[in-house]
Order: structure tokens, then sequence, then C-alpha cells
């Protein structure tokens, strides 16, 4: 079985299109026009990601690019929100949610009925602390979920769009103790997966609209945290059982089930350093860790019924940062 995947790059190194066959990754196109592409989605027949601009730490207003899968076409459109970090696609009401780190915003982009961008039709502010870091839907796409890495907060907000006009009303907040740093998130039915950043925790809440989040636990991923160990990614597999998370600093791979509790069941080494993100291959037979600063994909083998890891290969690119994989 072959599988496609676009590789952003945390660099001026651009977009990569790979194959992935019989456990390895081949080259298949370059698009070096954009760079600091750190977050993609994909629809229909069209590739869409974010690029962030930043000078010497100061962050500045970021693109929305959308791109053909064979990169012939590539158009970018103006973010009003600056130091892009995530993008979320909602496939049901044809809209592009946009997290802004740098000014702690959130950007909505309205498509129309074949993928193409219309225009931006929402914009939303924080504080001047907020530092907007990850979104993602609820399994029914009525919910959004947002993370507050510079406030320490969690929201949930009931998605209404109606006539083209969106608006996100508060239905769930989470305040997380001062200099935890909630960074992503995952979703699991009514179960919320939160990773700190600074903190190096995991966090498991449950959610309903009326009564909104409920902490079942928060346990530390690292026992022997040091200063520069960072929370970085989180993943959940296929059937609730089983969490992966990227820490840099260790860099390594920490592994969890879910049930009957949170428990530790893994750490791999990511045989790379500052592991940005993780993502699993539409089979989940594989696991796979972009490790920005050297330059590496490691490819990892998952055992669907333990969920342990086992070290595979490497697969050599500049600074990859952000792993899709996506059909045609």
């Amino acid at each position: 079985m072959s599988q496609n995947f676009i590789i952003g790059t945390y660099s001026q190194n651009g977009i990569y299109s790979l194959q992935f066959h019989q456990g390895s990754f081949s080259l298949l196109n370059t698009l070096d026009t954009f760079e600091n592409c750190s977050s993609l989605c994909f629809s229909k027949d069209k590739i869409y990601g974010i690029i962030e601009y930043s000078q010497r730490n100061i962050y500045q207003n970021g693109a929305l690019i959308c791109v053909s899968p064979n990169f012939l076409d590539h158009t970018a459109y103006s973010i009003l929100g600056k130091g892009p970090c995530y993008i979320l696609l909602d496939d049901l009401r044809n809209l592009l949610y946009i997290a802004n780190y740098g000014d702690g915003t959130i950007d909505v982009f309205l498509l129309d009925d074949h993928g193409c961008v219309i225009s931006l039709i929402y914009h939303k502010t924080y504080t001047s602390h907020s530092r907007i870091h990850h979104l993602a839907l609820s399994e029914d796409k009525s919910t959004l979920f947002v993370t507050d890495l510079g406030d320490n907060t969690l929201y949930a907000y009931k998605i209404i769009f109606e006539k083209q006009t969106l608006c996100l009303e508060e239905i769930g907040i989470y305040t997380f103790p001062a200099h935890t740093e909630p960074r992503h998130l995952a979703i699991y039915t009514n179960n919320v997966y939160v990773i700190t950043e600074n903190s190096c925790e995991l966090y498991h809440f449950t959610f309903s609209e009326l009564s909104g989040f409920h902490l079942v636990h928060c346990i530390p991923i690292i026992n022997d945290k040091m200063d520069g160990d960072t929370g970085c990614a989180i993943k959940i597999s296929e059937d609730g059982q089983f969490i992966y998370m990227s820490i840099r600093g260790k860099n390594s791979i920490y592994v969890f089930t879910t049930y009957p509790t949170l428990t530790f069941t893994q750490t791999i080494s990511c045989f790379g350093k500052t592991p940005r993100d993780i993502q699993f291959d539409m089979t989940q037979n594989y696991l796979f860790c972009a490790n920005q600063n050297s330059g590496t994909i490691s490819i990892f083998k998952r055992n669907k019924n333990t969920g342990l890891l086992q070290y595979d290969s490497l697969y050599h690119m500049n600074n990859p940062a952000y792993i899709l994989p996506y059909e045609i």
C-alpha cells in the first residue's frame, strides 16, 4: 500500500511531497516558494498551510497558502494574526481555523464548495498575554477546542454558523496553574487530552456542553524534568487506547495507555533532535516523528494491540515541522 504525505518545514526549504511504501519514504516533489510552513491540512484536491513570518523573534502577520497536490498551482492569502502556528479544517462548514501564536488570535477563512478560499470572515482576539497554539474539533464537529499557552487556558466554543456568519459561543473554560503552558490537545469521544509545554504534564478531561470541562487526571509525563525539556506534540490512536507525546530536550516519544486510567507504558528515543510533530500513517501500523533540528523523520513500527513502538529507520530532509497524510 502506497501512501502520500506532505511535509511542512520550519525553514526556508519549503514543502515536500513524499510517498510511503513498504516502510520507507521516497521524494515525489518539492515547493520552495514558501518558508516556515509549520502546519498543514487537506480537503478535496487542495492542501492548505500557514506561513510564519518573524524577524529577530518579532512575529509578523502570517499567510494562508492553498496548494494543489502536484504543487503546480499555489496562492497565498494575508492573515490578520501574527505568527500562525496551526491550521484546522472544518469540512462540515467549509471553514479554515488558524491559531496565531504571535499575537494570540484566531482567524477563520471561508471556502467555497470546491475548496477555494473565498475570504477571511472572522478574527478573534484574546488578551495581550495570549499565545493561541492549537485547535481541535469535537467528533461531531459542534465544538471548537482552543489552547492558550500564554494565559494557561483551555477553551471550548459552540460553533454557530449561519448565512456565512460565524459566532464562537464560549461553553467551557479551564484555567491551568501558572507557567503550565497548555500546548496541544487530542480528542476521543468526550475525552480531551492536553500536553503542557513547560510543566511536561498530561491532562485528561471529560467534556460536555452542559457541564464544561471535568478534570479526571493530571500526571507528569517525565519524572526527571530538566531545563530544556518541553512538551510538544500529542496524538491518540483511532481506538482511543494509546496516547503518544513528543518531548523536546529529552528527544523522546512517550507512550501512555488510557484504560482503565492513564498509565505510562514506554519511552523511546526519537533518534533525532527537537521532535516537533508526530503522526500516524493511515493504517496506524506506523508512527512518524519530525525531528526539526536534526533534519530527519523517524519511522517507527507500531503494535496496534500493545501500542508499543519499534524503531525502524530515518528519512533525511531539511527541518521537518509537520507531517500530513493525504489522499488524492
